[in-house]
């Protein structure tokens, strides 16, 4: 049997684009509901690289449900996920929730800030230095997201895409909780 090598190409990219970018990539099996309790996030202030002269303070955010999103511009799953993102984030912002994407690239913060230019991105975006990395365990693969609940605990993590419907129901779960409601994606 032999393969053409456009073959090899194909399915290496296909590889990256289901699991994310990183030694530690992939996608974590899907859980069926947001666990009761989780450690508090650790709290960071971060300049803004959407909003000049702004800065991200996630303890400005507490009452709100809150994905943080780490990420980075040089990764294509993270790029193939941004449209989704966007549209969970102008879905459920007036519903109580904040999406914070926390760049991981390279870089001085005005570089950087240049590279993320280049996406449309509605909601807030930081560089994650590597305290605010290491106060999350330490990112080794992009994306990684955090899902905290309205009182800033960490109720869920996910390594790799992860389908928005699946995202949309741990929120909404989340916001129905916050609420005392039941969830209503």
């Amino acid at each position: 049997m032999t393969c053409r090598p456009g073959a090899w190409v194909w399915a290496g990219i296909m590889a990256v684009a289901l699991t994310g970018c990183g030694p530690t990539g992939g996608e974590r099996p899907a859980q069926p509901e947001v666990p009761s309790s989780g450690p508090a996030a650790s709290p960071f202030s971060v300049p803004s690289l959407t909003a000049a002269g702004e800065s991200i303070d996630l303890n400005s955010y507490r009452g709100q449900v809150v994905l943080l999103d780490f990420w980075a511009t040089w990764c294509p799953p993270c790029r193939s996920e941004l449209p989704d993102l966007a549209r969970l984030y102008g879905e459920l912002k007036d519903r109580g929730f904040v999406l914070v994407g926390l760049t991981v690239d390279q870089g001085t913060a005005d570089s950087v800030a240049q590279a993320v230019g280049r996406f449309e991105i509605p909601y807030p975006v930081g560089l994650a230095g590597p305290d605010i990395q290491s106060a999350y365990g330490g990112i080794r693969a992009v994306p990684t997201k955090f899902l905290l609940d309205a009182q800033g605990k960490v109720r869920k993590s996910y390594l790799g895409v992860v389908p928005a419907d699946q995202l949309k129901a741990d929120i909404a779960a989340l916001l129905a909780e916050a609420k005392g409601a039941p969830a209503t994606p």
